[in-house]
């Protein structure tokens, strides 16, 4: 295969990547067809309402945190499959039973609630776990997928029959956790997967940022969600889609060219085009506006969940800690859109409400502004600067992750070809390294002679003693 700079990516390639991994499709489905937009009527979880669902899940998920170097990895555990079928399961079910004995209603609520909480916390801590065991290219483009298969498939279910829809609420997390299953016992080699570890190195100054965006963002969406309902929302929207995609073009096609971590400045300035510079200039009136900020907000949550895969794997930190923390942080967007009743004019603040709102708003964002783009090329240092001082007891995956990101630095290599270098200092064949990069092999080995002749050495074992140099 002739080798001109860039990956060649075929259908072939997609078509050979494991389909079970795109069971975080099914839940992302579910998740926005029974709660964030309710495609069929579901009188227990209406009456409850969103915000217990969320506090339920939020709880849990913190607990799941808590006990992370005790159940830690989650996906070895086989009950923990039934579980999540069991209890969600039961919080539909539990809709469906109200539907034809509304006097059930109130006895069910604190059941459902709880059972949808727990395991929504428990399917998506899972997903997370499995998903931090893959390479980062990997984690992105399955992640992009999973997005676009989550919209593609709420659009087709929100057509059907509710009696059909019913039953693909019951079918959907029960499938997800098989998939699951199949993805952490067939798709996720024994050196890869997470085991019970007590450290808990957490990248506080990162959450602080995503409490702030968060805030913001739901401030924002609350704006938006009245008059385009179609673009606001974290699982089947518009703008998700148009996300997703943008997300999978980028790892499918710029990936070779650009690091991912070159994505991670465009939330803060779509958000900002979005709250700011849009509504001033009138560029496209208030729908660009809008766009904006809903691909913004959109945005930052891939990044955030790709930040976090990375940080568990390379620092062998749980999964579970790290995404327990961050959905618990759900909770913040409902200040958010709290604060929105209270700025829109007839709340505290009068007919000043909305003007302060903003400034309150652009503050915000002026903020997250200033920690992320003080930090130098975040690719390099994800886990570091982020963390503060790097502890002494770094692991050896971590030693070898910056030893390879200097050198890479020193030598001019590519994203691609620093990619290539880490995985060939791991120990990985050129067919290894092509499977985890989703590239042929004859590239893989393009990739390789450019990495000698950059570095001035020809063997695996010059390169190792190389790195050995770098400290």
């Amino acid at each position: 295969m002739a080798h001109d700079g860039t990956d060649k990516h075929s259908l072939t390639d997609l078509l050979d990547m494991p389909l079970a991994f795109l069971g975080f499709a099914l839940w992302r489905a579910w998740v926005s067809l029974a709660y964030a937009n309710p495609a069929a009527p579901m009188p227990v979880s209406g009456t409850a309402g969103q915000f217990a669902y969320d506090v339920v899940l939020a709880g849990s998920a913190i607990v799941i945190a808590l006990l992370s170097s005790r159940i830690a990895p989650l996906a070895g555990r086989r009950w923990v499959y039934g579980v999540i079928a069991l209890l969600l399961g039961f919080s539909v079910a539990a809709n469906v039973a109200a539907l034809g004995l509304p006097a059930t209603t109130d006895a069910l609520i604190v059941p459902a609630t709880l059972a949808g909480g727990i395991g929504s916390a428990l399917l998506i801590l899972l997903w997370c776990e499995i998903y931090s065991c893959l390479s980062p290219t990997r984690v992105a483009l399955y992640y992009a997928l999973a997005i676009i298969g989550g919209v593609a498939l709420t659009f087709v279910l929100q057509g059907i029959r509710d009696e059909y829809l019913y039953g693909a609420l019951l079918a959907l997390p029960m499938l997800s956790a098989a998939l699951a299953h199949r993805s952490y016992r067939l798709y996720v080699p024994a050196e890869d997967r997470p085991v019970a570890a007590n450290r808990r190195l957490i990248p506080w100054k990162f959450f602080l940022i995503l409490a702030l965006f968060e805030l913001v963002a739901s401030y924002s969406s609350a704006h938006i969600r009245s008059a385009y309902p179609l673009l606001v929302g974290s699982h089947s929207t518009v703008t998700t889609l148009v996300g997703g995609l943008v997300l999978f073009a980028w790892v499918w096609w710029f990936s070779n060219r650009l690091p991912l971590s070159a994505l991670y400045r465009a939330p803060v300035i779509l958000l900002c085009c979005g709250l700011l510079i849009v509504p001033l200039f009138g560029l496209g009136g208030n729908l660009a506006g809008s766009f904006c900020t809903a691909l913004g907000v959109m945005l930052f949550n891939a990044i955030v969940f790709l930040f976090l895969c990375d940080i568990s794997k390379r620092f062998g930190v749980s999964a579970l800690l790290l995404f327990g923390i961050e959905e618990s942080l759900l909770l913040v967007g409902w200040v958010g859109r709290e604060g929105a009743l209270l700025f829109d004019g007839s709340g505290l603040f009068g007919g000043t409400g909305p003007a302060i709102g903003a400034i309150v708003a652009i503050a915000a964002i002026v903020t997250v502004a200033a920690l992320v783009l003080n930090e130098r090329e975040i690719g390099e240092r994800w886990g570091i600067a982020f963390m503060g001082k790097r502890p002494p007891e770094e692991n050896e995956r971590t030693r070898l992750a910056r030893r390879c990101a200097a050198v890479a630095e020193e030598r001019r290599l590519t994203p691609r070809e620093r990619e290539v270098m880490e995985l060939l200092a791991q120990g990985k064949s050129l067919s290894g390294v092509a499977h985890e990069l989703i590239i042929a092999e004859g590239t893989a080995k393009a990739h390789t002679r450019h990495i000698y002749e950059k570095l001035g050495i020809n063997t695996r074992q010059e390169l190792l003693d190389l790195l050995m140099t770098e400290q």
